[in-house]
């Protein structure tokens, strides 16, 4: 990873470090090895649509995580139906509120869960962008030495 894409200028990196995100639907057994592992992340965070909880993922003290609905392809209704911009723009602010340490959006293009927030005709705002993106449009962080903002971006 670092010699193919870490080393780009426009990768993301907290405390001079790369950020990687990996995904695991293995159950257990994969963050049991990790966890066994010497070397270890700096950080964790559950990924997740929030069903439970309107959209919000909560791990206090280290994780936040926003989606603005889930809908796999292939399954025949949503699992979180989209969020109303009114929802969707109350959870940025508690998000940002929170001060946990990673504060994660799902997802900028992630068509196959149903959790993009692109622009699109289908959340139209009256901006080039969709309320989705208007909601998250200046945001900054209460103090960005503690608090990272990511959006995750699925790159094709």
């Amino acid at each position: 990873l670092r010699a193919w894409f870490a080393q780009h200028p426009t990768w993301a990196y907290k405390d001079n470090k790369p950020i990687i995100f990996v995904y695991n639907d293995a159950g257990c057994d994969t963050p049991e090895r990790w966890m066994d592992c010497h070397v270890q992340p700096n950080s964790w965070h559950q990924y997740g649509s929030g069903k439970e909880n309107n959209g919000v993922v909560r791990n206090k003290g280290y994780s936040y995580v926003i989606s603005p609905g889930f809908w796999k392809a292939g399954n025949d209704k949503p699992w979180l139906p989209r969020l109303s911009s009114g929802v969707y723009c109350q959870n940025v602010q508690k998000m940002l509120k929170s001060g946990d340490p990673w504060q994660l959006v799902l997802s900028f293009n992630e068509a196959g869960e149903g959790t993009m927030i692109e622009a699109s005709n289908s959340w139209s705002s009256g901006t080039p962008y969709g309320y989705y993106l208007d909601c998250l449009h200046g945001i900054v962080p209460v103090s960005a030495a503690k608090t990272t903002v990511m959006l995750q971006w699925l790159l094709w």
